[in-house]
């Protein structure tokens, strides 16, 4: 996809783009303690008494008999609702359609019967290479290669910016004024914190800005809510862009109506998609499940070919060919045009010998591999080395 996202009931999770392994844009930690961290996080503090917590559950984790908070996945969007000390809070996460960032729309409800001062803080943390192993191990140069600016609404990483000016990440705010603002991670939680107390949500963000080590997005709006009053704070998420392109984003979502009208588009697109096959049983489970839920991620299935997820973190950079060859099955019927222009790209990885490549590229082109092919002696390979070999994801 061009762009990708992961979200779980909790908010965790990363984004990509076009790559799990070579485009990430937000740091996820697989099999870590505590689990499911870091994510895509709003903050609320109450500015009379200094207490807060998270939109979603994690990461403050409040106790649940003060804490209310529902999570409901949809197609192609999530919404987590939660409720605390009476604020209501509503974050929908989202891609719009054919765009390469994601929107959190979130809407803090004042439940209370006299105004409430409150703070708001969007925050994530951003890779410091957009290669996943990159970014996990090689840290005697990924440390080294980032900063952050803040500009105008939003913060802006950069990677290596005097070679490559449009390889950044950025973390930006419509609808709301920025207050204050952060893009130092270790700045932000502070030393022997963690996501749950972090330093910069206790204390407020002090400006602080990132010089090598770990970068973060963080953005603060004080706010105050009359009793019944709903007010807007759309957090925009992305990478690969330049300043213009991310200041016409943010400037879009200054629009409210922005917001409901990406997620009337993809409901349209996603359920006229899954309409292709309805059944209909005396069970109203089963029926969801098949209409809805397995057909959904079915075609997740197909257009990742499996590539990402919390269980994989998506080093195969491509197209395992007997995994998508196996996913086209489950959309055929929902979407033969799509199957069959999957298809006939497979076919195109097919070698002199009958076989498939094991890995198909993303950038894949037909006809140009010059991957070696063991059986034949006549390969560039062969030819250069004298020694038949077949590494399809060489």
């Amino acid at each position: 996809p061009e762009y990708g996202a992961i979200i779980s009931n909790n908010a965790g999770g990363y984004s990509f783009v076009k790559s799990g392994a070579n485009g990430r844009v937000i740091r996820y930690r697989f099999n870590a303690v505590p689990n499911d961290q870091p994510g895509r996080y709003v903050y609320i503090k109450d500015a009379e008494d200094n207490d807060f917590w998270s939109a979603s559950w994690a990461p403050v984790c409040k106790p649940l008999d003060s804490y209310k908070s529902e999570c409901r996945h949809g197609t192609a969007y999530t919404v987590i609702t939660s409720e605390y000390k009476k604020i209501k809070s509503e974050v929908t996460y989202y891609v719009p359609m054919d765009a390469t960032y994601e929107v959190w729309a979130a809407k803090i409800t004042n439940t209370d019967t006299k105004p409430r001062k409150l703070s708001v803080t969007g925050y994530c943390e951003f890779v410091n290479d957009p290669n996943y192993e990159q970014d996990q191990v090689n840290l005697q140069y990924t440390l080294f290669i980032t900063k952050t600016y803040f500009k105008n609404k939003y913060i802006h990483q950069m990677q290596n910016e005097i070679y490559n000016p449009n390889s950044g990440r950025f973390l930006g705010l419509a609808s709301a004024k920025v207050d204050a603002y952060c893009g130092d991670r270790d700045a932000f939680v502070g030393s022997y914190r963690t996501y749950n107390n972090p330093k910069g949500i206790e204390e407020g963000l002090k400006g602080d800005l990132n010089y090598n080590t770990n970068s973060c997005g963080a953005l603060q709006s004080d706010i105050v809510l009359q009793p019944g009053e709903t007010k807007v704070l759309t957090y925009v998420l992305g990478g690969q862009k330049t300043e213009a392109e991310i200041e016409a984003i943010i400037a879009k979502y200054e629009n409210e109506n922005a917001v409901e009208k990406d997620l009337a588009e993809l409901k349209s697109y996603w359920h006229s998609k899954l309409d292709n096959l309805q059944v209909n049983t005396p069970d109203a489970d089963f029926n969801n499940m098949v209409n809805v839920w397995n057909a959904y991620n079915c075609f997740i299935t197909f257009i990742w070919s499996r590539a990402a997820s919390f269980q994989y973190c998506g080093l195969r950079n491509g197209f395992g060919y007997r995994d998508t060859v196996q996913d086209i099955q489950g959309v055929i019927h929902l979407a033969p045009e799509m199957a069959k222009k999957q298809i006939v790209f497979m076919l195109s990885a097919q070698v002199t010998n009958g076989a498939g490549l094991p890995l198909v590229k993303y950038d894949h082109k037909a006809g140009q591999e010059n991957h070696p092919d063991e059986n034949d002696e006549n390969s560039v390979y062969a030819k250069q080395t004298g020694h038949p070999s077949y590494r399809a994801d060489d």
